[in-house]
């Protein structure tokens, strides 16, 4: 009889130890910090399946889980980890027993653009975009390449992100190159539509509005590319071939006559600086002023069309002979690169690099160093069309 007081004794102390423990949330065996622990195991698991979009919460046995998945198979993937985070799961062996997804939802992509319109518009100075990207990525991009065409422009707009762009490497090659032609008018615009671009403005000439057309020639792998030009009246046309002076790393400059004759005439002289270019220090890239000069070049050497050019760069003394060699190249193969993206062809143009073997003044001061420094050009005259 004693045997069974003590046993009945054991029970209801025991009983007791695990009622308080219930309701007890800092003892060990509490149904808060059971919780707890599936709480802890559930991030582990979320960390894990690298779902940084989801967030979890845990009532009981149930994870209950928030957030937007970016595919259904992702979510699927988050829901076996979550389930597996502490022991197999089940009422059985522990852990956690049901998944709630009734908060989650998943990513259905950007909405559909139909048609999927891209504009940019240059007016004074201004450029303005607008209409779609087909991605993040593609809209950084886009607004880069209008920096890099347009140095001296306001940039300004929008783009949304939307579906229904044809595929994305070929669109924004096609938007690339119709910015390198919007970038040969003063006023103008690109509007796509789908996978077909169109460039419209006023050219300053014939030969400028051709190396627009030859541009836009250029787009294909599905799309299409045209231009829709108007020219300028000729004494605004003449206007333009006037090159301003560039204030560091230039070479003296002489433009031709308008008049089509007498422009040709004069370049077939054995040698004649058309143009200034001015770089970075110590580098290749062409600047914003540099761009706009060789569009005048190319303009004159598209209307020219027997005439050949050699570039050549030269550097002063400073650093190293090599060192300076393979820079002047590289400016030389900048500027050839530059014509022939803008339609001159290649066989027309040949580029070499001086480095600092053939000085115009002494290195010995800043002002005989920037003599020094330049870019050279000699034309070879043939019989025009």
């Amino acid at each position: 009889m004693k045997a069974l007081l003590k046993f009945l004794a054991g029970c209801v102390v025991i009983g007791v130890i695990g009622i308080v423990s219930i309701h007890m949330d800092w003892l060990p065996g509490s149904a808060r910090s059971a919780e707890q622990h599936l709480l802890t195991k559930a991030l582990g698991a979320i960390d894990t399946a690298g779902a940084d979009w989801a967030s979890v919460e845990i009532d009981g046995q149930k994870a209950v889980l928030f957030g937007e998945a970016p595919s259904r198979e992702a979510l699927d993937k988050l829901n076996t980890a979550v389930t597996h985070a502490q022991w197999p799961g089940g009422l059985a062996l522990g852990g956690i027993t049901f998944i709630d997804t009734s908060n989650m939802s998943v990513f259905s992509g950007p909405p559909l653009a139909d048609p999927f319109i891209w504009i940019a518009e240059l007016q004074a100075g201004q450029l303005v975009l607008s209409g779609y990207a087909p991605s993040q990525n593609a809209r950084d991009a886009v607004f880069l390449l209008a920096a890099m065409r347009f140095p001296n422009a306001d940039i300004s707009g929008e783009l949304e992100i939307a579906s229904g762009a044809p595929p994305e490497e070929s669109w924004l090659s096609a938007a690339s190159i119709s910015l390198q032609a919007l970038a040969r008018l003063n006023n103008g615009a690109v509007e796509a539509n789908g996978p077909t671009f169109k460039v419209s403005g006023v050219a300053t000439d014939s030969a400028r509005a051709a190396a627009i057309d030859r541009l836009m020639a250029l787009i294909g792998d599905g799309f299409s590319g045209a231009a829709k030009l108007t020219l300028a009246p000729p004494e605004e046309a003449a206007e333009t071939l006037n090159v301003q002076p560039l204030a560091n790393e230039t070479a003296p400059a002489e433009v031709a006559a308008p008049d089509r004759a007498s422009r040709c005439a004069a370049q077939s002289q054995s040698s004649l600086s058309a143009t200034q270019i001015s770089f970075a220090r110590d580098r290749a890239s062409l600047n914003g002023p540099s761009r706009q000069s060789l569009d005048t070049l190319a303009a004159v050497l598209a209307d020219c069309s027997a005439l050949k050019i050699t570039i050549t760069g030269h550097t002063d003394a400073s650093g190293g002979a090599a060192e300076n060699r393979r820079l002047s190249l590289a400016r030389a193969r900048a500027v050839g690169d530059y014509l022939r993206a803008a339609g001159i062809d290649a066989a027309r143009i040949i580029t070499s690099g001086a480095g600092e073997s053939e000085p115009l003044a002494s290195n010995t001061t800043a002002e005989g160093r920037a003599r020094n420094r330049r870019i050279e050009f000699e034309y070879t005259p043939g019989n025009q069309d």
